[in-house]
């Protein structure tokens, strides 16, 4: 009886790990098209670009800082943790409770003129090719989306084989541990006989 739900338990945590599994190379395909999608755009931006600019790190402003900041939460304690991307609101100087109470007094307007101009596409000047745009559109695809998704369904992966290998032992434990002398004495074996 406790082996047999044991071997269940066990098979539905492999159950699990196989629809994570799937999961997992979705969205590895889905980052290799957004990140192809990106260097496309990004060098029909460069070709197209008038004779001598170049689009690339060589024209990014040094003082350049981060749009989007990752954030880790775990819903339970031994849970596997949460990866989600957000619109980095703090600045050089300021906090968040800073920026909040700057966008309040200054109305809608002026957070929709401050946005733009922390969009990094401004450092290319204003009229900026369409490719270079579809470039831009493309890596936020991958930073707020893909991304994340990608690194929570490998920390669950990395939490469910952990969980797998956890009930593995206490299966072996229930049975009396002899199946894990078989498999020593196996390898004792092979090697014996070598």
């Amino acid at each position: 009886m406790a082996s047999e739900a044991a071997d269940r338990t066990i098979d539905e945590l492999l159950e699990r790990y196989l629809g994570l599994l799937d999961q997992h190379a979705t969205l590895r395909a889905s980052l290799a098209a957004t990140q192809r999608d990106t260097f496309q755009s990004l060098a029909r931006a460069n070709f197209s670009a008038p004779r001598g600019a170049r689009y690339g790190p060589d024209q990014y402003d040094a003082r350049m800082q981060a749009s989007r900041r990752v954030v880790i939460t775990v819903e339970e304690e031994s849970g596997p943790p949460t990866f989600t991307v957000t619109d980095d609101a703090v600045r050089l100087g300021g906090g968040e409770e800073e920026e909040e109470e700057k966008v309040a007094g200054k109305g809608v307007a002026a957070a929709a003129a401050a946005a733009v101009r922390n969009d990094p596409i401004r450092w290319f000047g204003v009229l900026v090719p369409q490719a270079l745009r579809d470039a831009q559109r493309h890596a936020r695809t991958a930073v707020q989306d893909v991304i994340p998704r990608l690194a929570s369904v490998e920390a669950e992966m990395a939490h469910v084989e952990i969980e797998v290998r956890r009930a593995r032992k206490r299966r072996a434990k229930a049975s009396g541990g002899g199946q894990e002398q078989d498999v020593g004495s196996t390898a004792q074996t092979v090697s014996a006989s070598s």
